[in-house]
């Protein structure tokens, strides 16, 4: 029995237009009216998520910044943070201030500051090659490389923070068996939930890297999901 949905934002929840198509919409109602929790996983921003649910409210929870910020819907409330130390941000600032840099706090994202006097979830970095630094590896922080728009990025958060314990921390609260969970992604930052949810699948339009040992199971499409739960 299927009690939690997650899926990705980007080329899973949102079509090319950058809408969420009526048909899903609907699909996504109709499983909530039967008591199963969706939630959206995404490593950007929780605010990019909640701008769409404004006008008709479908979201519960909202996990955002590769696990490192988890927003609860309904209590319009954070339910689990884990931020980059200040230090380890200061580490970071220094190291990376020669490439494109992006920020992300819980809400906004700063490109190559100088400083930072706020609390720091996700650094990503534009690398010009694959190659993780030394010093990061040292730091005891989580590290992945993400391939988008033929461009890798280096993205790094807490040590704590993936997008499986961003769900798994949903599920805790919920009381919710991970085999009660069904997870649809197609973005690398969402490996973690593959590697970790036993029923997962990714969609026909993924960009992950499937040069992987790992066979992942393909559907057309998340509506196509919601049809099957009855």
């Amino acid at each position: 029995m299927i009690r939690m949905i997650v899926c990705s934002f980007y080329n899973t929840l949102i079509d090319k237009e950058d809408a969420i198509p009526v048909s899903t919409m609907l699909e996504i109602e109709r499983i909530r009216n039967k008591g199963i929790i969706f939630s959206v996983c995404t490593n950007h921003t929780y605010q990019e998520v909640l701008s769409y649910n404004k006008d008709f409210p479908f979201l519960d929870y909202i996990v955002s910044l590769n696990g490192s910020y988890i927003y609860d819907v309904k209590k319009e409330r954070c339910l689990s943070k884990n931020k980059i130390s200040i230090a380890n941000v200061k580490k970071l600032l220094k190291l990376f201030a020669p490439y494109k840099t992006y920020y992300y706090t819980q809400d906004n994202i700063y490109e190559n500051p100088e400083e930072i006097d706020t609390e720091v979830y996700k650094v990503e970095v534009e690398l010009e090659q694959e190659n993780i630094p030394n010093l990061v590896k040292k730091m005891n922080l989580n590290t992945s490389i993400i391939t988008l728009n033929n461009k890798k990025y280096l993205e790094i958060t807490s040590n704590r923070s993936t997008m499986f314990e961003g769900v798994d921390q949903i599920s805790l609260k919920n009381n919710i068996n991970l085999s009660e969970i069904l997870v649809l992604c197609s973005n690398e930052s969402d490996i973690s939930l593959l590697s970790n949810i036993p029923h997962s699948y990714i969609t026909e339009n993924s960009i992950i890297n499937l040069n992987s040992d790992k066979k992942f199971k393909k559907v057309k499409s998340l509506e196509s999901v919601l049809k099957r739960i009855k």
